[in-house]
């Protein structure tokens, strides 16, 4: 469908939210004073400004404003992401402002967004408090133009309109239809789930602390009555919101340790968890943000869950996903995390030895290392790569093992993890492969993988080596020999030592690849001016 983008995303912002600080202004000060009558001004005129003569149509979230195409209006301020909650939770999903939005349409819809949500639906809804005051520039859960305009008539033929700014602000009674301040209805009368917005709607705009306090443990109980009733899904909004509570750094630090407290009141129970981790991938699911406090909150059971979906997802970024939160959880997970690597199921096995490798704990080197033995050679690799990334003497020493053995197969991961390693400790095993007898250099591909460790780990002791290497002579398999030495050249050139340049230069002037790699090398180790002995 065809919209309106206004030519910067930040005037939309600036705009909009202008109409959050009058909604603010208008909740906070008393009738009468001038910052109620200043800020409906500045907001209309900072709309009509951005509306350039447009209509401007937004989907109103939990988690803020986007397009009618889903591109989302992001906001550093969070006003807009404030106002799109409210206008949310009162069940407004869409809103259009039209091009020739009236200054009293935008009070009266003001007055209207700080009714008790509870209030709102007893009145039938937002759209339908607006209808009977006649708005008629704004427009709610309805993007249809054509149809906004057949309603629009309807609506001014009736005649009525709201009152405007100096009505509402007079000193009459020009605002006795409308009472801003209206009793709020008891909760206990609501359904569970009618009772849980109420809630949110007031924590959304509740500063006071012991307020607040109170006012969560009300949800929390509300959460555990739709949890015995299995309507999970209306509790996501309340995680959400202590998610984002709990992440705001200009609250106190103690409602935001409430916030978290309440995150594991609330997830507390397989039920729930399950929910969760089950809608993962579905349309509604927990925003990453939320999703990591329930991981961080849900303790053994959370933990044990998100690695069961990253074995049954078939999606990457799933996967990779529950896998960066995992490792971001760091050591307060390598206790499940070891306990689980005894699952039957290689591909759990594996992606926990990734997760642990991730988080780097000195704890889970005994685990990795006895999956070193597994039958399954890619949960081998994935442990050695683990080891790796936690380092140590044990770690080293367990991947230099592999070097000793008879599997074969994990010698390239082993090699390749040592040399990312550095492991100087690695080099006389590594140059025991690389030197071992091969007349026909079947196992060309793992002595290049040896070179290319030995580049990383910078060590000249093997200089020496190298270069007899270089000026052997082979009558049998030349073009592979050609390639190992023309590896052996790119590796002595990384190392920089200047006693292998007499043979590199000898070489640099025969023709071909080999000669064009021992000239590049000569010219490196000329360059770092290393000097005869091997020092720089």
């Amino acid at each position: 469908m065809d919209f309106y983008r206004p030519p910067t995303l930040q005037g939309a912002v600036d705009a909009v939210g202008s109409v959050y600080r009058a909604l603010r202004a208008w909740k906070f000060y008393p009738k009468g004073h001038p910052t109620r009558r200043s800020s409906i001004s500045h907001a209309h005129s900072a709309m009509l400004a951005m509306l350039d003569g447009n209509d401007l149509q937004l989907a109103c979230g939990r988690t803020g404003f986007s397009f009618p195409d889903g591109e989302r209006v992001s906001d550093a301020t969070r006003l807009t992401v404030s106002l799109s909650y409210e206008l949310f939770v009162r069940r407004v999903h869409k809103i259009t402002f039209l091009h020739d939005l009236h200054q009293e349409d935008l009070l009266d819809f003001i007055k209207i967004i700080t009714l008790p949500l509870e209030t709102v639906q007893q009145l039938g809804g937002v759209d339908k408090i607006m209808a009977e005051h006649g708005i008629r520039s704004i427009w709610v859960n309805e993007f249809d133009l054509s149809a906004i305009h057949g309603r629009r008539a309807d609506v001014e033929s009736r005649g009525v309109i709201p009152p405007g700014l100096d009505e509402s602000e007079g000193d009459g009674d020009g605002d006795a239809a409308f009472v801003l301040e209206q009793p709020q209805a008891p909760t206990e009368d609501l359904q569970p789930e009618q009772q849980l917005q109420a809630l949110l709607a007031r924590l959304v705009t509740t500063s006071d602390e012991d307020v607040y306090t109170m006012l969560v443990r009300q949800a929390i109980t509300c959460s555990e009555t739709l949890k015995s009733r299995r309507e999970l899904p209306a509790i996501f909004p309340l995680i959400e919101l202590l998610t984002s509570n709990a992440e705001d750094r200009s609250r106190s630090p103690n409602m935001r340790e409430f916030d978290s407290f309440a995150i594991e009141q609330v997830v507390t129970g397989d039920l729930i968890l399950h929910f969760i981790f089950d809608r993962i991938e579905q349309p509604g699911a927990l925003t990453k943000n939320a999703l990591q406090a329930v991981l961080k909150s849900g303790g053994t059971s959370a933990i044990v869950l998100a690695v069961e979906q990253m074995g049954i997802t078939n999606n990457l970024a799933t996967r990779k996903m529950l896998s960066n939160m995992l490792s971001g959880l760091g050591e307060e997970a390598v206790p499940t995390l070891l306990e689980m690597l005894n699952d039957k199921r290689w591909q759990i096995v594996r992606n926990i030895c990734a997760i642990l490798g991730a988080i780097a704990s000195s704890d889970a080197v005994p685990g990795l290392m006895s999956c070193l033995r597994h039958t399954e050679i890619r949960v081998c690799k994935e442990a050695i790569r683990g080891l790796a990334g936690i380092g140590g003497r044990d770690a080293e020493s367990a991947i230099i093992g592999i070097l000793r053995g008879n599997d074969s197969d994990l010698y390239p991961q082993a090699i390749a993890s040592l040399g990312g390693m550095k492991s100087r400790k690695s080099l006389t095993d590594l140059m025991r492969i690389l030197t071992c007898k091969d007349t026909f250099l079947k196992s060309l591909p793992l002595k290049l993988d040896v070179l290319a460790a030995i580049a990383m780990i910078d060590d000249r002791q093997v200089t020496p080596r190298l270069v007899e290497l270089l000026t052997e002579r082979h009558l049998l398999s030349t073009g592979r020999w050609k390639q190992l030495k023309i590896a052996v050249a790119q590796c002595l050139g990384k190392l920089g030592d200047a006693r292998a340049l007499p043979a590199l230069k000898e070489y640099a002037s025969n023709p071909g690849e080999l000669g064009a790699a021992c000239a590049e090398a000569a010219g490196l180790i000329e360059k770092s001016g290393s000097k005869p002995d091997g020092r720089t």
